[in-house]
């Protein structure tokens, strides 16, 4: 039965999301949304919205994959997402995921001049990075 996933690219300030399908194990950047009290609202009305089956969380580590502070606010973020949504959170290595979107914004801005938004594409950016890992993960 094929799902619907959100990922998520936690952050202090900013908190990226995407959207994807299990059927067909893609993932697009969806949206960023202010790191704020309103936060696990927000996620609430897209994961209704989108019907989503599946929470996949970004979880960073050091390069030497060793918990660091933002580590465990991730895991208590979890622990929320899992209260507020009534849905599975699986949590994804993101060590690359900031990296890799750096890269691919870079490349796209190559192609297009116009400048956007470049922390809120970055945002989102990076948690369809870490939807896509997550998805192909699965499948290997």
């Amino acid at each position: 039965m094929p799902k619907t996933v959100l990922g998520i690219d936690y952050g202090h300030k900013r908190i990226g999301l995407a959207v994807g399908q299990t059927l067909t194990a893609t993932a697009n950047p969806l949206k960023v949304i202010g790191n704020n009290k309103d936060t696990l609202n927000q996620i609430q009305q897209v994961v209704h919205e989108w019907h989503i089956d599946l929470i996949v969380l970004g979880f960073p580590l050091t390069m030497d994959g060793e918990e660091q502070l933002i580590t465990r606010q991730v895991k208590n973020f979890a622990n929320k997402l899992r209260h507020q949504t009534q849905r599975p959170v699986a949590l994804s290595d993101e060590r690359l995921s900031s990296y890799e979107a750096e890269r691919s914004f870079q490349q796209q801005r190559a192609q297009n001049t116009r400048k956007a938004k470049h922390k809120n594409i970055l945002d989102a950016q990076a948690a369809a990075i870490i939807l896509q890992s997550w998805f192909d993960q699965q499948t290997s």
